[in-house]
Parts: structure tokens; sequence; C-alpha cells
């Protein structure tokens, strides 16, 4: 199944949360990560069976920006709401 629009908002927000835990990026680069993530994000509305995996690699290799500044854990917390968001969208 596809992923639905409050898991986006869901995924967003936690997406915005860390990058206000991102103190050593300028507010010009935190503006073009958002549009990134943003752009991102949207794009998953597309997919028709997306996997959490599959996913964050994309993510990883579009944005590494935002990864090389995200602060240590907040990798592995995003794999696993992703992760739960893919198996919730299937129940």
């Amino acid at each position: 199944m596809k992923i639905k629009e409050p898991d986006l908002l869901e995924l967003n927000d936690w997406f915005e949360s860390a990058l206000n835990q991102i103190t050593r990026v300028e507010k010009k680069v935190k503006m073009r990560m958002r549009r990134k993530i943003r752009d991102e994000l949207y794009l998953l509305l597309t997919w028709e069976k997306p996997a959490a995996a599959v996913i964050f690699n994309r993510w990883e290799e579009r944005m590494p920006d935002f990864f090389k500044f995200l602060p240590f854990g907040l990798r592995e917390d995003l794999l696993r709401l992703l992760a739960k968001k893919m198996d919730g969208s299937r129940a």
C-alpha cells in the first residue's frame, strides 16, 4: 500500500525536530535541507509499495548533507520510525 499523508506529516515533524537539534549549520543551509526533505517526503506519495530500507537508502544518497550533521542516534530513530510507518500502512 501507499504511504498516507498523516504519516508524511509525522515524518516531516521528525525531520523538523532533527533540524532543530543540528547546531553547526547556517540558517541558509538548513532552509535548503528543509526544501530537499519536503521534496523527498512528498515523492513518497507516488510510490506504490515502498520498503523502509529502500527509502532510507535513497534519503542517504539524496540528502548526504542532512545525514552528515545528524546527531548521534537519530539515524537509527528515523529508520525505526520509517519501518513502523511502512508496517502500519500495510495493516
